[in-house]
């Protein structure tokens, strides 16, 4: 097993409960790990034979890009949903801070995994 990453990604996206979210964008940093099993696939030196960032990067901007969502707990569920369709995708750890709330950040992690 390995793992994959993106850590203090940020991008700004309409999410939040509270009535002072609703209008305007907020910066969200994303820290996901993927725990990827590639079993004994024989690779080499080639994007095509790993699972590449990408997956992680597409997925946070697919589902900032729909619907305005409410809650961080939502758009965690919905990332790791998407990165877990790859059957080489064992477990996720993802992260979502909100940045722009208070002075720090406050957020949700999440863990999800195959059985």
């Amino acid at each position: 097993m390995e793992q994959i990453f993106v850590k203090d990604f940020v991008h700004e996206t309409e999410i939040g409960v509270y009535k002072s979210e609703f209008g305007k964008k907020q910066r969200l940093k994303f820290n996901v790990f993927l725990t990827i099993d590639y079993k004994y696939q024989i690779r080499t030196d080639n994007i095509e034979d790993v699972i590449s960032y990408e997956i992680i990067i597409q997925a946070i901007k697919k589902h900032t890009a729909e619907k305005r969502l409410y809650l961080l707990e939502s758009l965690a569920i919905k990332i790791s949903d998407t990165c877990l369709q790859d059957s080489r995708v064992k477990k996720i750890d993802i992260q979502i801070e909100k940045l722009d709330r208070i002075n720090g950040s406050l957020g949700i992690r999440m863990i999800n995994e195959k059985t």
